[in-house]
């Protein structure tokens, strides 16, 4: 980790401070944007694929969960989410493991709150990045999106729920994907750049239960070029 270079950022004006890569894969606006969705639970949360730990130090911080385990197959990233962990005071409620999801998985059981942003684009999808971190952080090279929902579906407890940020030009084929493997959405709300873009993500609450499913309202992130809106604003405000 001495080799590689990396920069001190800050969420919540600067209560939360994360150490991330300069070069390569680096944390975007759908972290706090995932984080705010997490609903409070009194048990502790799983995150598949941590990174540097973004979304569950934003969620520890907002007390959502008592404690945050968190999965990373990257190394560097594993070692600066241990680093970011006890930068933020939680070193004994984010423990991170390094390991491959697809391998692991079963051997976690029970879970009532799974969580992650999962890679957005197919490996057949445009071009891949050169970069290895990007490469498996956004491309599913190593975590495909039927690998990930079935992964997810045996480690969820009977009443457990899922929550994922993604494409909303995949929002389809992801419901597809999570009914087969017994999969409901229960919760979900379209993010869209500008209120008259069309939506380019969306998040969702998946369960074991099908049920009638609660459409919040669209998030806007933008009023205007370069101008977050006010919920965007408390958002990024930790609100």
């Amino acid at each position: 980790m001495s080799e590689l270079q990396t920069t001190n950022d800050t969420f919540y004006h600067g209560k939360v401070v994360i150490k991330q890569p300069r070069k390569g894969y680096r944390f975007a606006v759908d972290s706090p944007i995932l984080a705010a969705f997490l609903p409070r639970s009194t048990r502790p949360a799983l995150e598949v694929g941590c990174g540097v730990g973004v979304v569950s130090l934003l969620a520890l911080f907002k007390r959502k969960f008592p404690a945050v385990t968190g999965i990373e197959i990257q190394e560097a990233l594993y070692r600066l989410a241990l680093a970011n962990a006890a930068a933020n005071g939680f070193k004994g409620r984010f423990h991170v493991i390094r390991g491959d999801f697809t391998r692991i998985h079963a051997g976690i059981r029970d879970v009532q709150t799974i969580f992650c942003n999962p890679p957005f684009f197919k490996a057949s999808q445009g071009r891949v990045s050169p970069d290895p971190s990007i490469r498996l952080a956004r491309f599913e090279v190593r975590l495909s999106l039927p690998s990930l929902l079935r992964g997810c579906a045996a480690c969820l407890a009977r009443r457990g729920k899922l929550f994922l940020i993604y494409p909303f030009s995949r929002r389809g084929e992801l419901l597809a994907e999570a009914e087969a493997n017994g999969l409901f959405p229960t919760r979900m709300r379209l993010v869209r750049s500008l209120a008259g873009a069309s939506p380019d993500r969306f998040l969702v609450q998946l369960e074991k239960t099908a049920a009638p499913c609660r459409r919040g309202k669209t998030l806007i992130l933008f009023r205007s070029r370069g101008v977050y809106t006010p919920e965007m604003e408390r958002i990024l405000a930790g609100g």
